[in-house]
């Protein structure tokens, strides 16, 4: 590396930098936004919701499952259409699944896959943000 990024980076371990970025905070305004925009009876993806937000879809993902102020995280699946493996309610006092909320919203399933019609496309979530 080169210049002052590369000055900067000298010397540091990975775990050094995990360390100084750990602190930093990623202003999830827009996700919140996003998030409750997405209608009921309609899902998107992690890679969708982090691509219209600027973000990446594992971030997403680890956030949703630690704030308690994420409406509708359950409209959020896989690529694929399934709940993510790693997906947990905030209110532990919840006995409900994705599954059950999203079929009750009026989703489809094929399996424990949503339905590909149910899914907001891209550019109709990204219309989302901008109203």
């Amino acid at each position: 590396m080169s210049g002052d990024l590369g000055a900067a980076l000298e010397g540091s371990s990975l775990a050094d930098l995990a360390k100084q970025l750990s602190g930093a905070r990623k202003d999830w305004t827009s996700l919140h936004t996003l998030l409750g925009a997405i209608p009921s009876g309609r899902w998107t993806t992690y890679g969708d919701v982090a691509s219209v937000i600027g973000s990446h879809a594992v971030p997403v993902g680890t956030h949703l499952a630690a704030c308690g102020q994420c409406s509708n995280a359950w409209r959020v699946l896989t690529s694929v259409g399934r709940v993510s493996a790693g997906f947990q309610w905030t209110n532990s006092t919840r006995t409900d699944t994705p599954l059950e909320v999203l079929a009750a919203e009026g989703v489809r399933f094929d399996g424990e896959a949503a339905v590909p019609e149910a899914c907001l496309p891209l550019e109709a979530l990204r219309g989302l943000l901008d109203s």
